[in-house]
């Protein structure tokens, strides 16, 4: 911990270049989001124009009558040393004993290569919002460190 009023001061600096950073850091991420989910989203209606509306729509989606599925991709959060949280990615293989199913074949058995390409996107997109949900944690840690920091260099 700091003792004198510079140190504090010194470390301060340091949390801000680094909360920026951090900052940019997620505008960025965000940004390669929205750009990967366009890509998808573009993939998808390539499909459909191709294929017909009525080949990949919502009629193909599971009913109530459809039996429980796990999904393939889970979010867990882990704490590291300090006790931080650190969110990431589980990615299950398919198995159907244990109920996780792949969904890309409720569209039939030949599946479109767009469609194909829609899905890595959306799967890559997926990876990027967990990232950003780490940094976002990371900035969120930065600047409670920062407002303790503050309340210290006022006590000195």
């Amino acid at each position: 911990m700091p003792k004198t009023r510079d140190e504090v001061c010194q470390l301060m600096d340091k949390l801000l270049l680094h909360s920026l950073e951090l900052m940019e850091q997620e505008v960025k991420l965000k940004t390669t989001i929205e750009t990967v989910t366009n890509d998808g989203q573009l993939d998808l209606a390539h499909t459909r124009f191709t294929k017909g509306p009525q080949s990949v729509s919502a009629v193909q989606l599971p009913t109530e009558d459809y039996r429980d599925f796990s999904a393939l991709n889970s979010l867990t959060e882990d704490r590291d040393e300090l006790g931080n949280a650190q969110l990431s990615l589980d990615q299950h293989p398919v198995d159907k004993e244990a109920g996780y199913i792949d969904p890309i074949r409720w569209f039939g058995i030949l599946i479109p290569a767009t469609l194909q390409s829609a899905r890595t996107k959306f799967g890559r997109a997926l990876e990027y919002v967990v990232e950003c949900g780490n940094v976002q944690i990371q900035l969120r840690n930065a600047l409670l460190s920062y407002g303790t920091l503050r309340k210290l260099k006022a006590e000195l």
